[in-house]
């Protein structure tokens, strides 16, 4: 066939990435819009935001084990069927309880994707190449992230009340058409795969989730995810709400949510060039700290143009965390428990989708449209606090490494041969 010609499956990979997230971000907004139009509020704008994430916080650990058990076949072809099954669901909702089912089945098929292709990364990439693949892989999402809004945007541009039914119900059937296409991106995706040889290891051999809950850097990876996540997802489902208070227009803030995708975009690019000039850490504290303080800004702003500048900021800043803490995640655990990892760091992931929108619904409710920013900023902030023992390990341990004086001994930097292969995994901290 023809796609065993490419040079490896990560093409593809980053393909479907794409197409998954423009079908997940043009769908999220358009949503928001379809929920005032059926005559919703903002709490209800964060009920079906977080329905969409509450199933898969059920599942992200279930899958991830499959995936260890080489299921990831199966977790390619159903999640691609059922994102597209979840947006034919969404264009013919004609009630808030069929929109939240709707997105529980969107969401649900867009975990299972993702679980599956951060597993073949992790897989088909050599451990000095993670962190390029991982920051390819999610350039790809963010360039889906820009044009879902986009074309969410440009399709729901009237933004009249007596027409708002029917431009989301069009752009949720373009959501499907996108969807049916990640299908056939994922049939192909599964015929690509090289074949695995050898037995797999009896269940004894895999390990539990528990013990990976021991290990505390894993733990603030997966808190570091949680609140990239919260915030990318409130801006998504509530900046439209912040639009629609303060006059913008639909396509506007379509094309405000596609500046923070597309900045997001250039940050990953740069992640090599980053990594090699500072630590891991200290890349992951400057930037929550810079987004805590940019999504204030943006309670504040009344000028589109601030807007858009903060956005851009935004972009900048939350496009790295995802990357990092999958590259962190993956090498903070052993070989025959990656998919477990992984399964544990996106069920923080979908809390964040769950409880982020619905509290931040209930903030809305008691101090208006500002209350879940400023609930996300303080959420950056502590995960902010939580890194800096790490960032300060890893600051003595670069200064260590300097070399010293002339004529002054310095302490080898080199690895112990009997080091175990877990640590040797571990990153610099």
């Amino acid at each position: 066939m023809v796609f065993r010609r490419l040079p490896q499956p990560l093409v593809l990979v980053s393909l479907a990435t794409l197409a998954v997230h423009l079908t997940t971000f043009l769908a999220r907004p358009v949503a928001s819009y379809r929920v005032l139009a059926l005559g919703g509020d903002a709490r209800a704008v964060g009920f079906v935001a977080a329905a969409g994430a509450f199933l898969p916080i059920f599942l992200a650990l279930p899958m991830g084990r499959a995936a260890d058990r080489d299921r990831t076949p199966w977790l390619l072809l159903s999640g691609g069927l059922l994102m597209t099954a979840g947006t034919l669901i969404l264009a013919y909702a004609g009630s808030l309880g069929v929109m939240a089912a709707g997105t529980v089945v969107l969401g649900t098929g867009q975990l299972a994707l993702m679980l599956a292709f951060q597993t073949l990364i992790a897989m088909l990439s050599a451990p000095d190449k993670q962190d390029r693949n991982f920051g390819w892989f999610t350039a790809a999402a963010s360039m889906g992230q820009l044009l879902g809004p986009l074309i969410g945007g440009w399709v729901v541009s009237g933004g009249r009340p007596g027409a708002l039914l029917a431009e989301t119900g069009t752009a949720f059937l373009i959501a499907s058409a996108i969807g049916a296409v990640i299908v056939l991106l994922c049939v192909a995706l599964v015929a690509a795969l090289p074949r695995r040889s050898g037995a797999r290891p009896p269940a004894a051999a895999r390990g539990s989730a528990t013990a990976l809950l021991r290990n505390r850097r894993l733990l603030v990876a997966i808190f570091t995810s949680f609140a990239v996540m919260s915030s990318v997802d409130v801006l998504t489902a509530y900046l439209p709400v912040l639009g629609h208070e303060r006059g913008l227009t639909p396509a506007l803030v379509g094309v405000l949510l596609a500046v923070r995708a597309g900045f997001s975009f250039l940050s990953r690019l740069l992640i090599p060039v980053l990594l090699g000039r500072v630590g891991r850490r200290t890349v992951l504290v400057v930037s929550g700290g810079t987004a805590a303080a940019g999504v204030v800004g943006l309670v504040f702003a009344t000028q589109p143009w601030l807007i858009a500048v903060l956005m851009a900021v935004l972009g900048m800043v939350l496009g790295l965390g995802q990357p990092l803490t999958m590259t962190w995640t993956v090498r903070e655990a052993p070989d025959e428990l990656r998919s477990t990892a992984l399964g544990l760091r996106l069920t923080g992931n979908r809390v964040a989708q769950a409880a982020a929108p619905a509290a931040a619904g209930a903030v809305s409710a008691l101090v208006g449209v500002a209350g879940p920013f400023l609930l996300i900023a303080a959420l950056l902030a502590a995960s902010t606090i939580t890194m800096l023992p790490g960032w300060r390990a890893e600051r003595s341990a670069a200064r260590r490494r300097s070399p010293g004086p002339p004529g002054r001994t310095t302490r080898s930097t080199a690895r112990p041969a009997s080091r175990p292969a877990a640590s040797r995994r571990s990153p610099r901290y």
